[in-house]
């Protein structure tokens, strides 16, 4: 390699390995990103900063300055092929990262016998350029150095320096997009390898060349679109050409999103900055059309085709990062979409072949995707220091409980079993237990994500509410009330019915019951084993404090049967 990079390849602090996301060190840090990002992005959006540091929209020069002109910018107006690259979710570890890049950057691959693909005109980058979330050594060492690696530029005056074009995603908006505007939003040449940065903001609008066009829209953390955003949107809209064939490119795949919501709430969520964006569109440019939908955000690749629209909808994560499951998804996803006939569309899973037979559009294939999600039974051994933790919870919830019951000491002159069994129904029913067990409980359900499902009773019982509720008079107060109370039960039944509650509720019971029989086995063999001396109180808490710490991996193994039972039934 060069003198820009280490010479020891197995510097695991230069050539950053795959993110280990079970550890504790990683998900607090993480979740305090998340935390300060949500809540700083609400009030300091840095979009409407940049926005208004940057210079006020021209509409008459904007295609000629910032769009590619009408040539478009990859290349002449009689090419016959266009070739665009699309990569996300690709800041993780160097192996993969760099793997995805130098095939991106070689000038032609080989694809089969007869068959090989030429280096892109541009390439897109759709969100996620970094894990797990933006710092400055991140983006070098995890984004940047596999890119100049695989695709160096060259002071060569015949080098090629496509185009890149970036949006960010949630991972990036984690320092409130600060270090993604500093490294790609320059407005002036930026290299990553030999590829070519020069966006001002961190959204575009491309045209690519014969009225193909390019939008990238960035939607925060919370799917909105910031005005200066649609301003941006609207303007180009309007100066572009008649019959416009626009590919839009989101940070989210909300017609998945939306389907594993469930809700109507969380899809309507979910929906609105990708419609609001294609309104403006359709609204803007006369006979504009939308082939193609593309983004990353979920690291499986998968395609849909809007049964009336003909919209190919493509979610295309695998720019290196961790895999996820693709045998959860449905084959056929009723989704809103703007240009279908009452704003609603009916996505239908790709076939890569013109028969019925041929393979599902989506990768790894949906067998693959399950067998590799039994790979969660081996947690408690890929991730000991998440086991260690979780043995440290135990140990604090331990110690709670034993406080209010008297540690191991009971029947002394009893027998092990009796001791152990007269010890655990001294700790079930202590109010120390109840409460340690109500808070588990809360914390395993509202960090469960889990697929939410709508019983179909639900929905037709809903329905004939609905219609019922059409019928009503302003008088009929009766009426109004019974159905508002009606529709309570419904919610009420749904949730008591529901896959998320059963799953996480089985989850709970299994380390409830290990922590109960953990603590009170633990405490008493502690008990039992202890010398009579001055230390015999310290011996004893450090040989419960060692058996609850290693109950923790028993734990872990609970935690990987739970994954493995969420990943294989429902693919979360």
């Amino acid at each position: 390699m060069g003198k820009n990079f280490p010479q020891d390849l197995n510097d695991c602090n230069e050539y950053r390995g795959m993110v280990h996301w079970f550890s504790p060190v990683v998900l607090l840090k993480t979740a305090k990103k998340v935390i300060d990002s949500t809540l700083f992005g609400q009030y300091a959006d840095r979009r409407l900063v940049h926005a208004a540091l940057d210079s006020p929209i021209i509409a008459d020069t904007l295609i000629e300055e910032c769009c590619g002109g009408k040539t478009g910018v990859c290349g002449e107006k009689d090419k016959e092929a266009i070739w665009l690259d699309y990569v996300a979710d690709l800041g993780d570890g160097f192996d993969s990262t760099y793997a995805i890049a130098y095939l991106i950057g070689q000038k032609r691959i080989q694809v089969s016998t007869n068959e090989s693909l030429p280096r892109a005109d541009c390439l897109v980058m759709g969100g996620d350029q970094v894990y797990p979330d933006a710092s400055r050594e991140e983006y070098k060492k995890r984004m940047l150095r596999p890119y100049k690696a695989a695709f160096p530029k060259t002071p060569k005056p015949d080098a090629c320096h496509p185009k890149v074009y970036l949006i960010p995603g949630n991972h990036d908006w984690y320092d409130g997009l600060n270090l993604f505007l500093a490294n790609f939003c320059r407005g002036r040449e930026t290299f990553v390898g030999s590829w070519v940065a020069s966006q001002k903001r961190s959204y575009f609008a491309i045209h690519l060349g014969q009225n193909w066009w390019i939008w990238g829209f960035d939607s925060q953390l919370g799917e909105d679109i910031d005005k200066p955003q649609a301003d941006y949107f609207t303007t180009v809209a309007s100066k572009m050409p008649n019959d416009a064939k626009v590919i839009l490119c989101a940070s989210v795949p909300t017609w998945l999103k939306a389907d594993i919501a469930g809700d109507k709430k969380g899809q309507e969520e979910y929906y609105r900055a990708l419609h609001y964006v294609a309104d403006i569109l359709l609204t803007g440019c006369a006979g504009a059309k939308i082939p193609v939908v593309i983004s990353g955000d979920l690291h499986h690749y998968s395609r849909y085709v809007g049964k009336e629209t003909g919209t190919q909808f493509i979610t295309a994560g695998g720019g290196g990062a961790f895999l996820h499951p693709t045998h959860h998804l449905s084959d056929t996803i009723s989704t809103k979409w703007p240009g279908a006939s009452g704003d609603e569309d009916t996505l239908e899973i790709a076939r890569n072949g013109a028969v019925a037979e041929s393979k599902k559009a989506m990768s790894p294939a949906q067998s693959v995707s399950k067998r590799l999600a039994l790979g969660n039974l081996w947690f408690w051994y890929k991730n000991p220091d998440f086991c260690l933790v979780l043995g440290l919870l135990y140990l604090v919830c331990g110690l709670l409980i034993l406080a209010w019951n008297g540690y191991g000491s009971v029947g002394a002159d009893a027998r092990f079993l009796d001791r152990l069994v007269t010890q655990i129904w001294l700790v079930a029913p202590s109010p120390v237990f109840v409460i340690v067990a109500f808070s588990l409980f809360l914390v395993f359900f509202f960090s469960a994500e889990i697929r939410v499902d709508i019983p179909g009773w639900k929905k037709r019982a809903s329905e004939k509410l609905q219609k019922w509720r059409l019928r009503e008079t302003s008088s009929s107060k009766l009426r109004r009330y019974t159905a508002q109370a009606a529709e309570r039960s419904l919610v009420l039944a749904a949730f008591l019915a529901s896959r998320k509650l059963h799953v996480v509720t089985l989850h709970w019971i299994a380390h409830v019951l290990v922590l109960t029989v953990g603590v009170s086995s633990i405490s008493v063999l502690a008990a039992y084993l202890t010398p009579l001396g001055i230390f015999a109180d310290l011996v004893y808490f450090l040989l419960l404090s060692l058996g609850l710490l290693l109950l923790g991996f028993i734990g872990g193994s609970i935690w990987g049967i739970y994954l493995t039972a969420a990943s294989w039934f429902w693919g979360r």
